[in-house]
């Protein structure tokens, strides 16, 4: 191709003139560098002054302020990831975490607008209407994330050191995409001291996720050993007793967070990179320093592992960890620790950038996936690979473990949407069968129509759905028709690492399999008739062979004793919310009882189906949380705990049983509970006066408390 032919082609000529207009407007900001610095800084042009955040000194602050010019400046020369590093430095000096997300975002417009409106004054006299217009379509490329719109906000924790805030800094642009907003500011006081007390000052505020790094770079003292190669060449004793201190710290700051929040919390294990501008300085450091670094990834990591595991079996899933050290392997301890933009103010490393990849993939999952009670599959090229209509399929074994995991060990209930002739359809070979579906659809009929059947016999709203399919156009279509429901790609790889991450989030939250509970629901109602007569009644309800267990809740019980009191809205005679710490506490107090009750009966295993928390004095025993799940309404379950409960708290040492009603715009239908017991209202409560209720003769009662 000759030179002529080149320089006459249209995409040549446009690559140019964006290559040139790029360039203006980058060598008049570098040209008039502390010109635009002082204007930023003044609100030259519109009066506005820029907040100083962190109250620096006039020079750290006007050196703050130009290091993040040199990062817009540094975008517009088409610098990959320096927009985004530009609008995370934006939004550290800006975002509040005591603040409501929607007062940080318009505190993020305002000064967006400000600092576009000083940025365009000082150009115009220096360059052309297209070189300036060019410029605001890349200033407002990178600050994209500050401004939009949100139709999710997850509210996030970030602990640590500056990891943190380098981390905060990838991932607003690529969350923003999807949607979803978050709080980036991070806490990263350097000493455990310091630590507890950024926290302790957000006592009145609640996470939906934190994410805590303890060993990244800088975040104690300590840790300069194993960043550092000129401190890595250490006697082994005192490596050792290094290494012994900070799994100590560690270990009372994950039990003050983990006693503080309830939400997950995520929790870095040590990669412990040696950060650094180039890659020989990078080889000399692993060289010197690599002994040191290797003992405390070893010993840390491993014990940290283990800590988690066992908490969470002694609590309940509460702790997880982001494998950093998995992530410096897997794109080269060397090249992730390589410097993309280092200051006093910002130095994010590829590492960081992998870091915030791999939480941007747990924070969409805390965004739309918890509190999802069902997941709706299409079956070709879905759960298996190949059209089973057409002949023979081989099946994914992964994603069919993902899928059956969340369905023994998360309480998720799995449906079907497929366009297939049922006759043709099997699981032979598969880790799934059709039995652990419920509802499923199979026909030649919309996905739409399929997912409404479903939703009609579940009696699930559809926000509380996730539909997975292969096809593009059943997908959007599904979308279009139900706004409400997550629409996930099954050909996508991200769609089911987020199954799994979620898979990982709710393990152990139900202590049943909800599919089946569905299927014996179903049975159980066609059962149970409803009849003319209270015999009738009865006579129905003894066909059913119920079995109630009363017990007082163990200690693996404490969880879904939150859970239940929590999701119970009809039921709730109070209703009562409540955190696993007060009901650790309530179990561990003399005075106080958890009381749970497990219902079975022909079809099968209910599960705990019903809560009560009593509290006693010298004088009195009461009621005060009373939940039933709607399993079991109208079987009479309610008046077995309460009658145990007389038994035990009440009548036995002669203290009043007295029981707590609250009206809410939901519990009516438990509004006559306790005068159907026997209770006389006294002032806002109830108290039993009469005899201790009679058990439902329908019901078997078997208690131990």
């Amino acid at each position: 191709m000759t030179t002529e032919i080149i320089s006459n082609n249209p995409l040549f000529t446009s690559a140019l003139a964006t290559a040139s207009r790029r360039q203006v407007c980058a060598d008049i900001l570098r040209k008039n560098h502390r010109e635009a610095v002082q204007a930023l800084i003044n609100g030259n042009g519109n009066g506005i002054p820029r907040i100083n955040r962190f109250e620096d000194p006039p020079d750290v602050f006007e050196s703050r302020v130009g290091d993040g010019l040199n990062l817009l400046i540094e975008h517009l020369e088409g610098r990959k990831h320096f927009g985004e590093l530009y609008a995370g430095q934006i939004a550290i000096e800006l975002i509040r975490p005591e603040l409501p997300s929607s007062e940080n975002l318009a505190v993020c417009r305002a000064a967006v607008s400000r600092d576009l409106e000083i940025l365009r004054n000082l150009l115009e006299p220096l360059a052309e209407r297209a070189d300036i217009d060019y410029f605001e379509a890349q200033y407002r490329d990178a600050t994209a994330s500050l401004i939009i719109n949100p139709t999710r906000h997850v509210r996030t924790l970030f602990v640590g050191d500056c990891l943190m805030a380098e981390v905060a800094t990838f991932l607003l642009g690529p969350l923003a995409k999807e949607g979803i907003s978050i709080d980036p500011f991070p806490i990263n006081a350097r000493d455990p001291q310091g630590l507890k007390q950024a926290l302790d000052n957000l006592s009145n505020q609640q996470y939906d996720l934190i994410f805590f790094s303890p060993f990244s770079h800088a975040r104690i003292q300590e840790l300069e050993i194993f960043a550092s190669p000129t401190k890595g060449l250490i006697a082994q004793s005192e490596l050792k007793a290094t290494v012994d201190g900070l799994i100590e710290q560690t270990r009372a700051l994950i039990d003050y967070l983990s006693g503080r929040f309830e939400c997950p919390i995520f929790i870095n294990n040590g990669a412990f990179l040696q950060r650094t501008q180039s890659m020989v300085k990078s080889l000399l450091g692993s060289a010197i320093g690599g002994r040191a670094a290797s003992y405390a990834r070893n010993r840390i990591n491993q014990w940290l592992a283990d800590y988690v595991s066992l908490h969470n079996k002694q609590t309940y899933q509460h702790l997880f960890i982001v494998d950093e050290d998995a992530i410096a392997r897997e794109y080269g301890r060397r090249q992730s620790s390589l410097f993309l933009h280092s200051s006093p103010f910002q130095h994010a490393t590829v590492f960081s950038q992998k870091i915030a990849e791999a939480y941007q993939t747990r924070i969409s999952v805390g965004a739309d996936m918890i509190g999802r009670k069902l997941v709706i599959c299409d079956l070709d090229n879905t759960i298996w690979d190949g059209v089973i209509g057409e002949g023979a399929v081989s099946h994914f074994g992964d994603r069919q473990k993902i899928l059956k995991r969340l369905k023994d060990t998360g309480g998720i209930v799995l449906s079907i949407a497929s366009k297939n002739d049922p006759a043709n359809v099997h699981f032979r070979g598969g880790l799934l069968s059709l039995e652990d579906f419920v509802s499923p659809q199979i026909g030649w009929g919309t996905k739409t129509a399929s997912i409404a059947k479903i939703r009609e016999t579940l009696n699930l709203q559809t926000k509380h759905m996730i539909f997975i399919d292969d096809r593009a156009d059943e997908r959007s279509f599904v979308k279009d028709s139900i706004p409400d429901i997550l629409v996930l790609d099954a050909c996508d790889p991200e769609t089911w690492t987020r199954l799994a991450i979620w898979s990982d989030l709710i393990e152990g939250s139900s202590d049943l399999d909800r599919t089946k509970l569905y299927q014996e629901q179903a049975l159980r109602d066609a059962s149970v008739t409803v009849e003319a007569t209270d015999q009738d009644k009865e006579n129905s309800l003894r066909k059913l062979g119920l079995v109630v267990t009363i017990d007082t809740a163990s200690k693996r019980d404490l969880k879904r004793v939150a859970e239940l009191i929590n999701r119970t809205n009809q039921w709730n005679l109070t209703g009562a919310r409540t955190s696993f710490e007060q009901i650790k506490r309530l179990s561990d107090s003399a005075d106080a009882d958890i009381v749970v009750a497990a219902a079975a009966d022909r079809f099968g295993n209910m599960g705990t189906v019903c809560v009560a928390l009593v509290q006693a004095t010298d004088s009195q025993a009461v009621i005060s949380t009373l939940v039933l799940s709607c399993r079991v309404f109208g079987y009479g379950v309610e008046t077995a705990v309460v009658g145990e409960i007389a038994k035990k708290w009440a009548r036995s040492n002669g203290r009043r049983l007295v029981g707590k009603y609250r009206a809410t715009n939901q519990n009516h239908l438990c509004r006559s509970m306790y005068a159907d017991q026997g209770f006389v209202a006294s002032g806002e409560d109830f108290v039993l006066e009469g005899e201790i209720p009679a058990i439902p003769p329908w019901l078997e009662v078997k208690s131990n408390l």
